[in-house]
């Protein structure tokens, strides 16, 4: 079946990629992608990837574990120390859900260059996309910091602001927003975006920073999660690695988005009520 061409722009910078027939997406599974986003090498390189990152990330949990650490705030890392391991732990839980997108895109390249080049400028494209996950990691890392500082000296205000943080990220779940970005980043539900330029490096660096962008439109939120029940919670980056990859492989990610919104509300409810829930989840360690 023939394949469409959609177009969309944004801050005026237009993207182009081949997308799947209504049709085609219409009646599927669980996880139903188009063609283009199942090439299992693409697929075997993200994933490996991803499981070298979880490698420093499990070592770095258990060792504070092991050490009976509070898991909040920056875990008296400094800030480079702490952007390192961010971009990791980014690496291992973002990229599984990456996939299909960069599927995609070399099944594009490939059509246009030889493989070689193809993975090479897939490399490129993966170095923009880190990096704004990187740069995320500035505010991730100054607002911990208030978190922790709030809740080892002023709980209640502590509990005040994870509770506004919880409802801000529950709502954001359910706008319109969330909704476009996913829809940039879920192949069953809108289109792979590729900057129409010259094949240069940059314009390979640029494409990876506009995704990054929508990706972080997408999942930002969930990410910010992690101040609240602490940055190295094993059990909290598993979750968030499995909802995140439903909701951008998933044709129902939209749906699921809402209902995470909705859980959040409920949660940030329920913390109203009883504020030692927050409290358990942000200090584990502190009694």
């Amino acid at each position: 079946m023939d394949e469409q061409k959609a177009i969309c722009c944004t801050d005026g910078i237009e993207y182009q990629s081949p997308c799947g027939t209504r049709q085609q997406r219409a009646f599927s599974n669980i996880i139903n992608l188009p063609q283009h986003a199942k090439n299992p090498i693409p697929w075997i390189v993200i994933l490996l990837f991803a499981t070298l990152a979880w490698i420093p990330t499990l070592q770095q949990t258990l060792s504070m574990l092991s050490m009976h650490m509070p898991m909040i705030g920056p875990m008296e890392m400094s800030l480079g120390t702490f952007l390192f391991f961010w971009t990791v732990m980014m690496v291992a839980m973002m990229f599984p859900a990456l996939a299909p997108t960069v599927s995609v895109r070399f099944e594009t390249l490939r059509q246009r260059t030889s493989n070689t080049l193809a993975y090479f400028n897939l490399l490129i494209f993966l170095v923009g996309y880190l990096l704004i996950w990187t740069i995320f990691g500035l505010p991730v890392f100054f607002l911990s910091l208030l978190s922790e500082h709030l809740v080892l000296h002023t709980p209640v205000l502590g509990i005040g602001l994870d509770i506004a943080l919880l409802v801000a990220i529950g709502v954001y779940q359910m706008t319109p927003f969330e909704k476009h970005f996913l829809s940039c980043c879920n192949p069953s539900l809108g289109c792979h975006t590729e900057i129409l330029s010259f094949n240069t490096m940059l314009s390979h660096l640029k494409t990876g920073l506009w995704h990054g962008i929508h990706c972080l439109g997408c999942c930002g939120g969930l990410m910010l999660v992690m101040v609240l029940v602490g940055l190295m919670n094993l059990p909290w980056m598993v979750l968030l690695t499995v909802l995140i990859f439903l909701e951008k492989t998933w044709q129902y990610g939209h749906r699921l988005s809402f209902f995470i919104g909705l859980a959040l509300l409920v949660f940030a409810m329920l913390a109203f009520i009883d504020p030692s829930l927050l409290l358990g989840l942000l200090s584990p360690a502190i009694s």
